[in-house]
C-alpha cells in the first residue's frame, strides 16, 4: 500500500447529501430490505451507487461502475465495506432486478411522493410529457411481450431515429421545482394522445392523495383527446393543453380576422369560450410577432421547398411519353387533382414521331406511330400562399379554469418547458449514458427509473441551492464572475470539481484537499447534513484495519 492515497469526493458528496434528506435509502430499505444478513450490498447502496455514477457525469454505463469508483472515496460516501470491486455488474443488476420485482413506477411514486414532503413543496401544476431513448443491442420486437413487459421497438423517435428500437418514458414533472413526480416507461411505439389517457387515468388519483392540492395538468395537443378530455372530466381535474390543428373548430378560429387585444409587447390574444368533449372550458388564441416572423420564414421555407418538388414533377410529367392521346390527357388530369397549390399555363400535347427499323430515318420515311407529350409551365397558386400565412404566429391553449387570465395560462403553459429540460438533462452525453445497453426490458425499465431518479436528485439540489440564496438575500458568482440568485446544479458541481481526501498513511492522517472558499459558501447554504462528506475525522482505532 502506497505511503499517501488521494481520493476523489467532487460534486459526489452534494449528491449523496441530497439522497441522505430526501431518505432515498431509508424508503428503499423499507420497500426493500435485505433478505438476508451476509448481504454485502444493499439494494438501497445499489441504487445509491448508480445515482452518484449517473450524476458523477463521466459517461460510464452500468457495467462500468465499477471502473467510475476506482479512485473515489467510496467507503466515505456509501459507507465503509462499500468498495469498488464489489459495486459489479452482478451486484446492481439484482439490484434492477428487485426494483422492477417490486414494481418501477410504484417504487418511484413512493420515493417521489416523500420527497416532496421533506422538501416541503405541496405542487398544484404539474407537467405531463414523453421521450424516447434508443436501445443498442438486438432484440425480436415482433414477438408478443410478456404481459407488463415493455416492447423494444422502433417507433417515433424524438431524436430522429426512426429505424432503431427504443423505449418511451412518460413523465409528471413537479411545476416549482422541476421534480419528476411520476415515471412510467411504455413500448418504444406508443402513441403518446392514448397513453396520456391512461396515464391520468392510472396515476393522478395517486398525485391528488399525495399532495393533497387542487391538481392542474399541463400537457401537449397528445392530452386534446376525446379519451384524455373524459380521463379529466373523469377525475375531477384542471388541465391546461395545446388546442391541435387537426379539430376543425380550432383550425376554423385560427383562420379568422380576428381582432386581438393586446397581452404585451409581443402576444395579442382572443377569448372563446367553448364546450369540448363534454367539457366547459376557456379557449384563448394567441398570436406571436416573433412566432410570426419564424413562421413566415417557415412559411418561405416550405414554398420554396414544394417549388422544387414540383419543379421535378413536372419535369417528370413532361418527359413522359404517351402511347395515345387519352392516356396523356388522363395523365394531366390526375396530376392537376393532386397537385392543388400550383397553377397550369397553356398545356400543350405534341406528337412525337417513331419510326420503325433501327437507325436514323429517311427523309422520306413514314412513321409507323406517333407518341404524345406534354408543353406546359405552371406558378405557385397566391391563394395557396395566403392559406398557408393564415396560421402564422397562431395557437389555442384550452383549460377548463375560467378563472386564469391569459398571461397566466400563457406562462403556466411555457413552464412546461420544465419536463423538456429535464429530459435533454436525461440525454446529455455527459450523463449515464445517451443509449441504453441493457439486454433484458426489465432492467431496462428499472434503469429508466435510476435515471429518473438521477434527475429528482438534481432538480432537488438545484432547487434548494436557489431557494437558500434567495432567503437568506445572498448571491453566487456565476461563470462570468456576475452575482446570480438561480445557479444551475451544473454548475455548483463544477465548481466542486478536484475536491479530495488525502489519506496520509505513515501520519495516520487524511485531510480534505482543494475545498476553498466557494465551495464554503454553498456547504453553509445547504447545511450539516451535507458537510459531513467534506469533513474527516481522524481515528486512531481504524486505521489498523486498512
Amino acid at each position: 500500500m502506497s505511503e499517501v492515497q488521494i481520493q476523489s469526493i467532487d460534486q459526489l458528496g452534494l449528491v449523496m447529501g441530497m439522497i441522505r434528506e430526501l431518505e432515498i435509502m431509508d424508503q428503499i430499505d423499507t420497500m426493500l430490505p435485505s433478505k438476508s444478513e451476509d448481504k454485502k450490498v444493499s439494494c438501497a447502496t445499489g441504487v445509491a451507487a448508480m445515482i452518484l455514477n449517473g450524476l458523477g457525469y463521466a459517461n460510464k454505463q452500468l457495467y462500468l461502475t465499477p471502473r467510475f469508483f476506482e479512485k473515489k472515496a467510496t467507503e466515505h460516501l456509501l459507507g465503509e465495506g462499500i468498495t469498488p470491486e464489489i459495486l459489479n455488474r452482478d451486484t446492481l443488476g439484482r439490484t434492477l432486478d428487485a426494483l422492477y420485482e417490486y414494481g418501477v413506477s410504484e417504487c418511484y411514486e413512493t420515493l417521489a411522493h416523500h420527497a416532496m414532503r421533506c422538501l416541503g413543496l405541496m405542487p398544484s401544476l404539474v407537467h405531463l410529457d414523453s421521450t424516447s431513448f434508443h436501445v443498442d443491442g438486438r432484440y425480436n420486437s415482433k414477438e408478443t411481450p410478456e404481459p407488463g413487459v415493455i416492447q423494444i421497438t422502433p417507433g417515433y423517435s424524438r431524436d430522429h431515429h426512426p429505424h432503431l428500437n427504443q423505449v418511451v418514458l412518460n413523465l409528471i414533472v413537479e411545476h416549482q421545482a422541476g421534480i419528476p413526480l411520476m415515471m412510467k416507461a411504455a413500448n418504444g411505439n406508443q402513441i403518446d394522445s392514448e397513453a396520456f389517457a391512461s396515464i391520468v387515468d392510472a396515476h393522478i388519483d395517486s398525485l391528488k392523495a399525495a399532495t393533497d392540492t387542487s391538481l392542474t395538468l399541463i400537457a401537449d395537443a397528445a392530452l386534446f383527446t376525446g379519451k384524455g378530455l373524459h380521463a379529466i372530466k373523469e377525475k375531477g381535474i384542471g388541465f391546461i393543453s395545446r388546442v391541435p390543428r387537426r379539430i376543425k373548430e380550432a383550425s376554423v378560429l385560427e383562420s379568422l380576422p380576428l381582432s386581438l387585444e393586446p397581452l404585451d409587447e409581443t402576444y395579442g390574444f382572443s377569448l372563446h369560450p367553448i364546450t369540448y368533449g363534454g367539457i366547459p372550458q376557456q379557449w384563448v388564441l394567441y398570436e406571436s410577432t416573433e412566432g410570426k416572423r419564424r413562421a413566415s420564414l417557415t412559411t418561405n421555407a416550405t414554398l420554396l421547398k414544394e417549388s422544387l418538388s414540383l419543379v421535378k414533377t413536372v419535369q417528370k410529367l413532361t418527359k413522359t411519353l404517351f402511347y395515345c392521346e387519352e392516356d396523356a390527357k388522363v395523365a394531366l388530369e390526375a396530376f392537376q387533382k393532386s397537385q392543388s397549390v400550383i397553377e397550369l399555363h397553356h398545356p400543350t400535347l405534341i406528337q412525337i414521331p417513331s419510326y420503325s427499323g433501327k437507325g436514323r430515318p429517311s427523309p422520306q420515311s413514314t412513321p409507323s406511330h406517333y407518341r404524345y407529350q406534354w408543353e406546359l409551365s405552371f406558378t405557385m397558386s397566391l391563394d395557396q400562399r395566403k392559406a398557408l400565412s393564415e396560421h402564422e404566429g397562431r395557437f389555442i391553449l384550452a383549460t377548463n379554469d375560467m378563472s386564469l387570465s391569459p398571461q397566466a395560462l400563457l406562462m403556466h403553459y411555457k413552464a412546461q418547458q420544465r419536463v423538456e429540460r429535464g429530459f435533454r438533462f436525461l440525454k446529455s452525453p455527459e450523463f449515464l449514458s445517451d443509449a441504453l445497453f441493457l439486454k433484458k426490458p426489465e432492467r431496462i425499465e428499472a434503469m429508466l427509473m435510476i435515471m429518473t431518479l438521477c434527475l429528482m436528485v438534481y432538480a432537488a439540489l438545484e432547487y434548494k441551492i436557489r431557494k437558500e440564496l434567495k432567503v437568506q438575500n445572498k448571491t453566487f458568482l456565476n461563470q462570468l464572475r456576475k452575482p446570480i440568485q438561480n445557479p444551475t446544479a451544473r454548475w455548483v458541481f463544477e465548481c466542486f470539481h478536484e475536491i479530495q481526501i488525502v489519506i496520509i498513511e505513515q501520519l495516520k492522517q487524511q485531510v480534505i484537499a482543494n475545498l476553498l472558499e466557494r465551495n464554503h459558501f454553498i456547504l453553509d447554504l445547504l447545511g450539516t447534513n451535507y458537510w459531513r462528506y467534506y469533513l474527516v475525522e481522524n481515528k486512531m482505532e481504524n486505521w489498523g484495519a486498512k
